[in-house]
């Protein structure tokens, strides 16, 4: 496997609720970018005010998202508005006969109950004329030809809208990145991908549309990740919030390929009597760092020792000791690959 990992150009973006559901997604990103920033403060005392002490505290994790197309799933999101059909502004040319013709569709008010439109005649002077129905009539001296006409019209096409709020409250969403990952020592160049999975995110609720001459619009995003707990495991004491998990995906490829060793966390450990113990087993890699393996990817057994000392479940490793004093020499090994493995010793006082 190769060892010099390159993460490449920007992440696709899928954004869900609460309930699982997508969002907006985001595939023709400009710029997708992870801030983790972390908050310290000196503890200093004695002569010459040494440093005793770093405090560190204020742990944060930023996401800042831009795509280039026109995303109105991004911006809606950002300011916590639900999509609806919108009502919109249409403007067509019609020809009128006698000062009078009639809007293709019906016009309606946009306050109030008089509806109200505009008319530019063939020498372009604009004129507000009011409707009846989808009937209008314009004054003065031109009162025939092709005219634009302009109105305020309900949306009955696939188009939708969102309202901006004056109260605003951004969406919270399951935030997941996903980049590629690349190598120079492999001939296939990409060799995986990698994850972030930001479970609570919270938007910005801010965001600017930069229109210009020369240029095109983009859609940004910003939010913040919020602290989360997922559900409890077997040790709940140690189910700690986090902000998000990173994944590295290697194709075609197990987690165990490039395992040389296991180890139990603690080593050899001593038991009292009719107490159980759940083993922590952490894999040593050829390179880079080792990492906890879930006992379910395991099998345990017990190599040496009576049954009263201790028992021990074959794919939970859950240690169980029994009524008398002992040792047992107890093994975990990779359940797929059965020549890695690792062994500790349990007593029993």
């Amino acid at each position: 496997m190769a060892t010099r990992k390159f993460l490449t150009s920007v992440a696709d973006v899928y954004a869900y609720d609460e309930s699982d559901n997508i969002v907006f997604t985001g595939k023709t990103l400009l710029d997708s970018s992870i801030e983790v920033s972390l908050g310290s403060a000196p503890v200093r005392g004695g002569r010459g005010n040494q440093l005793q002490y770093i405090y560190y505290h204020t742990g944060e994790m930023t996401f800042t998202l831009t795509d280039t197309q026109w995303n109105l799933g991004m911006l809606g999101s950002t300011v916590g508005s639900e999509f609806e059909l919108g009502n919109f502004y249409k403007e067509e040319t019609l020809t009128l006969t006698a000062g009078s013709a009639t809007a293709s569709v019906t016009p309606i008010a946009f306050t109030g109950s008089t509806i109200y439109g505009w008319a530019t005649s063939p020498l372009g002077i604009t004129q507000r004329i009011t409707f009846t129905g989808s009937t209008f009539t314009v004054t003065g001296t031109e009162l025939t030809g092709l005219w634009c006409i302009r109105y305020y019209t309900a949306n009955i096409s696939d188009g939708k809208s969102f309202t901006i709020k004056a109260n605003m409250i951004p969406e919270v969403v399951k935030l997941v990145m996903e980049t590629q990952l690349n190598s120079a020592d492999v001939t296939t160049n990409k060799i995986g991908i990698v994850q972030v999975i930001a479970p609570t995110v919270v938007l910005s609720g801010g965001f600017t549309i930069s229109m210009t001459a020369d240029g095109v619009a983009n859609t940004p995003l910003t939010g913040t990740a919020l602290a989360y707990t997922g559900a409890v495991g077997t040790d709940a004491c140690g189910n700690e919030p986090y902000y998000a998990k990173i994944i590295e995906i290697i194709d075609n490829s197990n987690w165990y390929d490039n395992i040389y060793d296991l180890s139990i966390s603690g080593g050899d450990f001593d038991m009292d009597v009719n107490t159980t113990a759940t083993l922590v087993v952490y894999a040593v890699p050829n390179t880079g760092n080792s990492f906890k393996v879930p006992n379910a990817y395991l099998t345990f057994s017990k190599l040496s020792g009576t049954a009263g000392e201790a028992t021990i479940g074959a794919s939970t490793g859950i240690v169980a000791s029994g009524s008398t004093a002992g040792s047992a020499l107890l093994q975990a090994l990779v359940t797929s690959a059965s020549d890695v493995s690792t062994t500790a010793e349990v007593t029993i006082t």
